[in-house]
């Protein structure tokens, strides 16, 4: 990937737990809500928007096409395109590194690219109910877990192939405990020192309005861009259509927002994180599997949130006066046995780094995504790093891992961690279920 793709600018929610604080709101509506904060903070005009990629993982009961809910939400217009991906965890990095193909191929000059899940939303569903049940029970069958947290290939859960994985590999409880440990008090010194304030949008999340946020003001809608291609000798070619009147979506189906004095609950910092952890009470919990090493305290939980970061070409960007963050340099990806997902993201991380001609240690940020501690834990390992090296700011297992935004929650905190420090290289880099590794190389300066 020879890029010309800068990032103008990114946004993420607050991550919620389970049932908590966010969980009255839709996967679109979070997603709405971070391409809205998104666009807002590029200072792009929402009409110069052509196209959208978000990441999304529990699809059951979201509705059709969920990036165009999303980006309807947020105030674009019809005429503007998309694309709903679902790599798994990986969906939102992977959202990223397709907006910048498209980017450098020069099919796109301005896109927004993230992630939104709610797995507080993930509904049950009765798999062989289409046609009914001939004889015999019938079961419910949680499609949060089924569709996002279990191997289809072997029927372990992610935390039951993580559980065999540790024991073949020899990663101990106590190794994956020290990292639990670092990652909460990372998180809990970042929110502190505001240190996540680049990335964070707070909400007010109505709490009568169910499934609403409360704003100052309505997002205005974008203004269409109406598509003109030059035909033969120049010539502009025809609609098949006459746009109509109104090129917005309805708002009053697809508004996520409420103005006025309306009862409301602040939500601004990342809801999983707990200060208070110390080694001590991790060794206290019990594993998720007899005998293993995985336990509620070194894996993340089940969260809710979204991610979306502003791309534009180098320069589009230069001729419109937008700043550019960052440049998104590479992309690869590698696939492993299912099982072994937590090998998977050194082995993209090493395609990127070879393909650039680096090495692990020219890299000035890593981001891994903490799918468990193992995984950050092995990544570090494999690639002869110091595991105190990466996630700086803490990572998924205190912040939480919404699948579908992860990954796009990392590029952001990569491109933010890059800019403090005055530059250099960074990599955001994430595993996926099925045995699928992604690997983002990020540049500032």
């Amino acid at each position: 990937m020879k890029s010309k793709t800068v990032v103008i600018s990114t946004a993420r929610t607050p991550f919620g737990k389970l049932g908590g604080a966010l969980s009255s709101l839709s996967a679109t509506t979070l997603g709405g809500e971070a391409i809205r904060a998104a666009v807002e903070r590029s200072k792009i005009d929402p009409a110069e928007i052509e196209h959208v990629i978000m990441g999304n993982v529990v699809q059951a009961g979201v509705g059709q096409a969920p990036a165009r809910q999303a980006m309807f939400k947020a105030g674009l217009a019809k005429t503007t395109t998309f694309e709903t991906i679902n790599k798994v965890c990986a969906s939102g990095l992977v959202a990223v590194a397709q907006a910048a193909r498209l980017i450098n191929a020069d099919e796109k000059k301005v896109a927004v690219a993230g992630g939104m899940e709610s797995m507080s939303n993930g509904p049950y569903a009765m798999l062989n109910g289409r046609f009914g049940y001939r004889f015999g029970d019938g079961a419910l069958v949680d499609l949060m877990n089924y569709d996002a947290l279990v191997d289809p290939f072997s029927g372990w859960t992610m935390a039951q192939a993580q559980t065999r994985v540790n024991a073949d590999l020899g990663i101990t409880r106590d190794v994956q405990d020290e990292f639990a440990a670092i990652s909460h008090a990372r998180a809990a010194a970042s929110q502190k020192d505001g240190a996540l304030a680049h990335e964070i949008v707070p909400l007010r999340v109505a709490t009568k309005a169910k499934g609403k946020l409360v704003v100052d003001a309505l997002p205005a809608p974008a203004l269409a861009r109406v598509p003109v291609t030059a035909g033969a000798n120049g010539a502009a070619s025809k609609l098949f259509h006459a746009p109509p009147e109104n090129m917005q979506a309805q708002l009053a189906r697809y508004n996520a927002y409420v103005t006025g004095d309306v009862p409301s609950t602040l939500v601004d910092t990342d809801e999983p994180v707990r200060p208070d952890t110390t080694l001590a009470g991790l060794a206290k919990l019990s594993p998720l599997e007899k005998d293993g090493t995985v336990t509620a305290g070194n894996a993340p939980g089940v969260n809710d949130g979204a991610a979306a970061l502003v791309l534009a070409s180098e320069e589009y960007a230069k001729a419109h006066g937008y700043e550019a963050l960052a440049t998104i340099v590479d992309h690869a990806d590698a696939s492993w046995d299912p099982a072994y997902l937590a090998l998977t993201p050194a082995m993209a991380a090493q395609i990127v780094l070879e393909r650039n001609g680096l090495k692990a240690s020219d890299i000035a940020i890593w981001e891994v995504n903490e799918a468990f501690a193992a995984v950050a834990w092995s990544t570090a390992n494999l690639l002869g790093l110091d595991p105190r090296a990466l996630n700086l700011q803490g990572g998924a297992v205190a912040f939480g891992h919404p699948v579908g935004a992860s990954g796009a929650r990392i590029v952001g905190s990569v491109v933010h961690q890059l800019r403090k420090r005055g530059g250099g290289y960074g990599i955001a880099a994430i595993c996926s279920g099925g045995g699928q590794g992604d690997a983002l190389l990020i540049k500032v300066g």
